[in-house]
């Protein structure tokens, strides 16, 4: 069994935000006692718990803030903690900030040199060291030149050679995936890839970018607001972290609208009334079968109604619709009522929210409050009913319709019973997109048209997948990608068409099919990722992650999975073998150059 290299218990880092500079000053001297008003206390880490056996490799992922770099300053002994305990086993070199160390006005030699020699690398050993880095950057032309004469490139190049010239027991690195070009990146990852299995280290790599992550690392923590969020296998956590940030922009579209509604609200009403969310989304946060319409969503008391959504285009006092991050349609005929529905299309937020401003005497008054809903669909739906108070949350729970037809949900909900939000997700469904196309079947046929999960290298074999065009009246030439990754998070190859026209009016329901004339990649399991993004996707320049960007239709990251058989000495030991047009021609007949 491996040994501990990281140990966590409680660990906790609290840093002071003075008030003033001077407040710090007096503080280092231990003068400035407890001064009220003085500082405030933020929490970088509270209560972490975490173990880390030598030889595995472990990805930090996180928003700014997270807590990710102070527990590498913590492993690495740069700060101590405030509470808690570290233990760390072995020899560690940390790469916290590239160019760390790196004199300008040295050539790239001296600087190599000299950090060498801070790492306490002996004269004999360190010209051997010192020539492997400079090999390895690919910068024996530039290596007597100072470093200010290089690009930025160049200097993280070097700076990364020389990090990785040594064999520690735990390397620590910080935000360094991005050095060089895609060649370099590559010859990089390789690189820690042998430190690792080679030797044993142990990695702790800290980076934003967590596709890459997971190519060199099959474990991955992701800390949020100082403590551990969840500790997996990588492609468990990334998904995970794909929803959450699905999940905070809804926080902060939610955050925008309560506070543009306490700055056009009556101020003499501040304090009588109480902006009470209510939000109303598909079940699993997806776009359901059909749009789910609302007649009515009121807050009611003994029977006494206090608040009602507008949904017939009326006014209702200060409660409005919130538009923005929801998917509300516009006001139609249903069944005999005016009212709006939750379209499942068109946002990749398959909600919809309504402010209620219920009287605070009601809501602090122990009443029996009840939250109404009138709603019915064309197709059996499930929807999931949730209130927000400021940044607090209750879940009320989950309502079904009926085919065609109205029903009505009482469903209790007290001031007391509000829970403190989280914007973690604790189920990942890999499952993201607006809607206006779906995929709703994904499968391996072989040559004899049957689905299968295994194949023969060589093999002829076609992916089909089935969709739906949900938008009416859309018409255009979506883009398709398919995505084939070995051990879930290396991407092995990327197959995309923008040819075909996808036409509600026409072809509402059909199969889009990948046919390879014979299965190139080597023995292995592999699973396939597949996504419909809207026409011209690939050609702009991408401003929103994926989970929260509406020209995404459908993606489902983990479609399939199946393995390759039989690959023989060609595809042995390959992951991708490829045919190419031959020819062989006599030297008589001169060939193109």
């Amino acid at each position: 069994m491996n040994a501990v290299a990281i140990r966590a218990t409680k660990l906790s880092k609290v840093y002071r935000l003075y008030a003033k500079p001077a407040y710090r000053f007096l503080d280092m001297f231990g003068l400035l006692r407890d001064r009220p008003g003085a500082y405030t206390e933020h929490a970088a880490l509270a209560d972490v718990d975490l173990e880390i056996r030598r030889g595995e490799k472990v990805a930090i992922i996180g928003r700014n803030g997270a807590g990710k770099s102070t527990f590498l300053k913590l492993v690495t002994n740069v700060i101590q903690p405030t509470s808690g305990r570290i233990e760390v086993h072995g020899e560690i070199h940390a790469l916290l900030q590239i160019g760390t160390g790196f004199h300008p006005d040295f050539t790239g030699r001296e600087n190599v040199m000299a950090y060498l020699a801070q790492l306490g690398v002996s004269a004999a050993e360190a010209p051997r060291r010192c020539a492997d880095a400079i090999a390895f950057a690919e910068l024996e032309e530039y290596i007597d030149q100072p470093v200010k004469t290089y690009s930025t490139g160049m200097a993280m190049r070097l700076m990364f050679s020389v990090s990785t010239a040594i064999t520690p027991d735990l390397l620590v690195l910080d935000e360094v995936l991005g050095v060089g070009d895609a060649y370099f990146a590559q010859k990089s990852y390789e690189r820690m890839r042998d430190l690792c299995e080679r030797n044993g280290a142990t990695l702790l790599l800290v980076t934003h970018d967590i596709y890459s992550a997971t190519r060199m690392c099959d474990r991955v923590v992701w800390f949020d607001r100082g403590g551990i969020a969840m500790d997996g296998d990588a492609t468990t956590v990334v998904k995970a972290y794909e929803e959450s940030i699905r999940a905070q922009e809804e926080r902060r579209l939610r955050m925008k609208a309560q506070a543009a509604l306490s700055e056009t609200g009556d101020a003499s009403n501040v304090s009588e009334d109480v902006q009470v969310i209510v939000e109303i989304r598909g079940a699993a946060g997806r776009p359901q079968p059909s749009p789910v319409h609302f007649g009515t969503v009121a807050v009611v008391a003994d029977e006494v109604e206090l608040a009602r959504a507008p949904l017939d285009g009326s006014t209702a006092g200060d409660s409005r619709l919130v538009v923005e991050g929801s998917s509300w349609g516009d006001v139609v005929e249903w069944h005999g009522r005016r009212c709006r529905a939750l379209l499942n299309y068109g946002s990749p937020f398959h909600k919809v929210a309504a402010s209620l401003a219920v009287p605070r005497a009601a809501l602090e008054s122990g009443r029996a409050l009840h939250l109404v809903l009138e709603y019915g669909a064309d197709e059996t739906c499930e929807v999931d009913v949730r209130c927000h108070l400021g940044d607090r949350v209750q879940d009320l729970g989950r309502v079904a319709t009926r085919d065609g037809a109205w029903t009505t949900a009482r469903m209790p909900f007290r001031l007391a019973d509000v829970r403190a939000g989280a914007t973690l997700i604790a189920e990942a469904p890999g499952v993201q997109g607006a809607g206006d196309i779906v995929i709703t079947d994904c499968a391996l046929i072989d040559a004899s048209g049957e689905r299968v999960h295994t194949l023969r290298h060589g093999e002829p074999a076609t992916l089909v997948a089935r969709f739906r065009v949900v938008r009416p009246m859309l018409r255009e030439r979506a883009q398709v990608f398919v995505v084939i990754s070995r051990h879930h998070t290396e991407r092995v190859c990327k197959f995309m068409t923008d040819r075909l026209l996808f036409d509600h009016a026409q072809t509402p329901e059909g199969t889009v099919e990948l046919r390879l004339d014979r299965m190139p990649l080597g023995k292995g399991t592999y699973s396939v990722a597949v996504e419909i993004a809207a026409e011209g996707y690939i050609e702009k320049e991408a401003t929103k992650f994926f989970s929260v960007d509406p020209d995404v239709y459908h993606c489902i990251t983990h479609a399939l999975e199946f393995t390759v058989t039989d690959s023989g000495w060609m595809g042995d030991g390959t992951i991708f073998e490829g045919d190419g047009e031959w020819a062989l021609r006599p030297a008589s007949v001169p060939t193109r150059v």
